[in-house]
């Protein structure tokens, strides 16, 4: 079957229905402007999707990184061994037991239904199907396309929702009361968001008043959509409210989850180049202040940081509290690889905690 054209005259959810009656096995390409998405088909059903890109397995790395699955550290040492056998990024972490099975299932996962939102929400572009092999990898799940239609046009139809409330993922989601306080409210919350309540105080519990609600969305492993119609739901009941905060002072670490996520897109990366264009990017430094003199440390340093702040999360997710100390931390083997916790200094409060570097 060769089918092609334009959004505008054959909308993307006609492809997928056109698709899945004639139990198309092979990729649609879709274009818009400078990007391109993929999507591969078995038999008319949706195996995977992703972002059209240099190195096939780049945008799952990032979500792997990103949802805390994967560390820098564990990626490079990855990279090393698929340049000596040549094989995919996933059979590579699964034969090296980098990442768990049920972690990669479920991050893949996660960036198909991230890619499948991103496509839906399209109104232009090109498309073309073409008819070719495609083999299911260790981790991908075959899923019905009528199945992937109806919960993507059942987002787009609630995203505008969603954005009326919380137009901006950048900004910082801060706890409005304790997690007592929380659970009290919880079972209303799910009843009138028809968010689970499991997932509601993954996200409040998360959201420690530091972190953006991008990065919230992120260590939740929810994506985009269902973890935006979460924090939403906790910000209209009073859980949550969005703040934009400047960053700290001098003594304080700098919040690098206030950004854009172009930061974890640049640690894969490490280049002099693309460090040095995202520090030109950043917003004015305070007054006083002095400009880094190496945009490449500064960046390193921001993102060892992050790391910590994301095992600081875990923790007090799996255990109910912040640490005592940085010590408790040295088991997250995975998180926490190659960050120099001596370089840190750490102090748990009443209402959370404070971290800062220690700057020689």
């Amino acid at each position: 079957m060769s089918l092609q054209g334009i959004l505008a005259d054959f909308p993307v959810a006609d492809v997928f229905q056109l698709i899945a009656q004639q139990r198309k096995t092979g990729v649609l390409e879709i274009e818009r402007k400078s990007r391109t998405l993929l999507v591969f088909f078995l038999e008319g059903q949706v195996l995977s999707a992703r972002p059209s890109e240099t190195r096939p397995d780049g945008s799952l790395a990032g979500y792997l990184l990103r949802a805390g699955a994967l560390s820098d550290a564990t990626l490079a040492e990855a990279r090393k061994h698929q340049e000596q056998s040549l094989e995919p990024l996933v059979p590579t972490l699964l034969k090296h037991n980098m990442v768990a099975r049920a972690d990669l299932e479920q991050v893949a996962k996660l960036a198909t239904g991230e890619t499948i939102f991103e496509l839906f929400l399209w109104d232009e572009g090109r498309f073309a199907f073409r008819a070719e092999d495609v083999q299911a990898g260790p981790v991908d799940k075959p899923v019905p396309a009528e199945m992937v239609l109806l919960d993507a046009l059942r987002m787009r139809d609630e995203w505008v929702s969603i954005q009326g409330w919380l137009p901006d993922l950048s900004v910082v989601v801060v706890p409005n009361m304790d997690v007592e306080g929380f659970r009290a409210k919880r079972a209303g919350i799910e009843a009138s968001s028809g968010v689970s309540g499991a997932d509601l105080e993954k996200l409040f519990t998360l959201a420690n008043g530091r972190l953006a609600a991008r990065r919230v969305i992120d260590l939740s492993r929810l994506g985009t959509f269902q973890g935006a119609r979460g924090v939403v739901a906790l910000i209209r009941n009073g859980s949550l409210r969005p703040e934009q905060r400047e960053s700290e002072p001098d003594e304080r670490t700098e919040t690098k989850a206030d950004r854009p996520p172009i930061a974890a897109l640049a640690l894969l990366v490490v280049s002099a180049a693309l460090a040095v264009a995202l520090f030109l990017t950043k917003p004015p430094p305070h007054p006083g202040r002095p400009l880094p003199s190496d945009p490449v440390a500064e960046l390193r340093e921001g993102a060892a940081t992050e790391r910590i702040q994301a095992a600081l999360e875990a923790h007090r997710w799996a255990r109910g509290q912040y640490p005592d100390s940085l010590d408790a931390l040295h088991d997250d083997g995975a998180l926490l690889a190659a960050v120099p916790l001596d370089r840190y200094s750490y102090q748990r409060s009443p209402d959370g905690y404070r971290l800062w570097r220690i700057r020689p």
